[in-house]
């Protein structure tokens, strides 16, 4: 019982806290979105200003109630009121696939989490903010999604100097571009992107070796205020199909770190590069891979992706591309790395969608976000009733079967012992105690069997003569008196059930009476009579009736069926005792005393 009654006390302290409102009456469709990071390899704590990849497709998304160029989405966090801020990179009602970005307050890498994906507002304006999206340290973010030389997403708005690379339809994640040769992407220095001396930053970008092209070439370089002339730069390539990092210092001095295997040409791999506190390091696929023990020089000139001067670019695709001014965390790399990939598994959206008209889960979570505290005192309460009751059917119910399997297989027992006319010790003690355990009738023949022996002791005048009619009249009150206590036994706790039936409906309807009055007193007070304002109370007042109900209805149930099982179990103890008084009589009563035959009297 402690175990059925702590369970429903924490389903009732968690109810209320689920996120089962409604955010805005006008979105008429729903999902849930779950993010779990917790088996993810090097990810670790809490992360913040996270952009998070969304990928939605027909099968767990029906883009036709959506407006056709996604403007009616939104992201809701899991308080569902707390609107999030998001971007769309590519958004295809006819292909039926869109890829969102979704800028996470946190994620903790310990738990799953939950945020809410609204749609289905035709009239909705879009909301999407590429700007916003990124945290200030982000200087640079392309996607490669258009269908010409790339745009920073940013606020920084960086812009690009020269684009001689092909656009690709498909990248890794939307689209993408292919590099090779004389390929290259210019972006003109910034504030934004400039590096002082010893400074920190961060370089990422998914790419791609072409199968069968040659495995070498430049992906990216940093380059000083001098340009090209200038020796101070930090590159980025494949030497072999072999990732490295090289740092160039003012003065000529180089630094290397490089990968112990090269990247399988056609597959796509996550590159980054941090540099912090005289660190520079090489990751691959979220894993550090290499270290350069050396401080950046001062980098503020153009930042070069492919092909500088006579060192050509690298054969392949590129997508994803992104600069910040930080050293982001190993862990924050690694979920990018693992949580960008087309077989990713940090995102989960819900098959199923919450509609707002459905009269699913919309319709009781602004009912249990409306009740009131005595309301949820009164649910509390009832939840105990209804709890008790379900164990005290639930013992019950077992109790009876075990009695009347225990009876059946006594009475078999029984009869077969007694078939040559012996009651007294006609079943041995030790199986009659064993069957006393379950077996009422076992217990009344126990009485019995006692009985006898007290009165038939050897040496006894009863043990020559037989009972005496006042000795099977005492046996029988003693079985009488037996079967008092058995009914007794077989109907403690019943009267809870009653309690359950009669005290539900009342406590409910207290409950509901209150919380009508509590709502009204609100109208009266506000001086406003609003249909939208007080239909939610009045409608979560009359969960309380339903609660009421609730407990009483099983308990109506059960208390029926257990009272006709345990009738028919006293009617067999009746039955037995009837027929066992009657069996003692006609087998151990001594034989009534011949009346006198009267002398005749003699005529005079």
């Amino acid at each position: 019982m402690k175990k059925i009654l702590g369970a429903l006390f924490l389903g009732l302290a968690l109810l209320p806290s689920s996120a089962m409102a409604w955010w805005n009456k006008d979105w008429t469709e729903r999902r849930e979105v779950t993010l779990d990071a917790s088996g993810m390899r090097g990810v670790q704590g809490s992360l913040t200003r996270v952009p998070v990849l969304v990928r939605l497709h027909s099968g767990i998304f029906d883009f036709s109630k959506a407006r056709p160029d996604g403007g009616d989405i939104r992201f809701v966090a899991a308080d569902d009121k707390t609107a999030l801020t998001y971007h769309i990179e590519r958004y295809d009602a006819t292909a039926e696939l869109a890829l969102i970005w979704v800028d996470m307050p946190q994620v903790d890498a310990g738990s799953p989490q939950k945020i809410w994906l609204y749609y289905g507002n035709q009239a909705a304006t879009p909301a999407a903010n590429a700007n916003g999206s990124y945290d200030g340290e982000q200087s640079l973010v392309l996607h490669f999604s258009e269908s010409n030389a790339p745009a920073d997403q940013t606020a920084n708005r960086n812009r690009i100097a020269a684009f001689t690379a092909k656009p690709s339809v498909e990248g890794l994640i939307a689209g993408g571009a292919t590099f090779a040769g004389e390929s290259q992407l210019r972006i003109a220095p910034s504030q934004s992107l400039a590096i002082p001396a010893g400074g920190s930053m961060t370089w990422s970008a998914w790419v791609r070796p072409q199968a069968g092209g040659p495995q070498e070439g430049l992906v990216f370089t940093k380059l000083s205020a001098g340009g090209e002339a200038a020796p101070a730069r930090l590159a980025v390539g494949l030497r072999g199909g072999v990732p490295y990092v090289r740092l160039t210092g003012a003065d000529g001095t180089t630094g290397e770190a490089a990968a112990s295997t090269a990247l399988a040409p056609g597959s796509w791999a996550h590159l980054a590069v941090t540099a912090s506190e005289g660190v520079v390091t090489l990751y691959l696929n979220g894993a550090a891979i290499g270290t350069i023990q050396a401080a950046l020089p001062q980098l503020d000139g153009e930042e070069v992706i492919g092909s500088l001067g006579p060192i050509p670019a690298f054969t392949g695709d590129i997508d994803e591309l992104g600069r910040a001014n930080a050293a982001r965390s190993p862990a924050a790399i690694a979920l990018a790395a693992q949580s960008q990939g087309r077989s990713a598994t940090l995102v989960n959206v819900a098959s199923e969608p919450d509609a707002a008209g459905s009269g699913g889960h919309n319709y009781f979570g602004i009912l249990v976000n409306a009740l009131t505290p005595d309301a949820w005192a009164v649910i509390i309460l009832l939840g105990f009733m209804a709890a008790i009751s379900w164990w005290v059917m639930f013992a019950k119910g077992r109790l009876v079967g075990r009695t009347v399997s225990a009876n059946r297989r006594f009475l078999a027992a029984y009869r077969h012992a007694t078939a040559n006319g012996r009651i007294q010790g006609a079943i041995p003690g030790e199986e009659l105690n064993r069957m006393g355990i379950d077996s009422t009738l076992a217990r009344l023949f126990a009485i019995a069997d006692q009985g006898l022996a007290d009165r038939m002791a050897p040496g006894s005048l009863a043990h020559r003569t037989g009972l005496g009619r006042e000795s099977v009249e005492a046996i029988r009150s003693a079985m009488d008196a037996g079967q008092v206590r058995e009914n007794q036994r077989l109907n403690k706790w019943m009267v809870l059930l009653t309690i359950a039936i009669s005290g539900g409906p009342f406590l409910g309807l207290l409950g509901t009476v209150i919380g009508v009055m509590i709502t009204f007193a609100g109208v009266a007070a506000a001086g406003d009579v609003n249909i939208n304002a007080i239909a939610p109370g009045i409608a979560a007042a009359l969960l309380a009736t339903v609660a009421g109900l609730a407990v009483a209805i099983p308990a109506l149930f059960g208390y029926n069926y257990l009272v006709s099982r345990l009738e028919e179990i006293a009617s067999d103890a009746d039955v037995f005792v009837d027929e066992l008084e009657k069996r003692i009589a006609e087998t151990h009563r001594s034989a009534p005393a011949p009346v006198p035959t009267p002398m005749p009297v003699a005529a005079e």
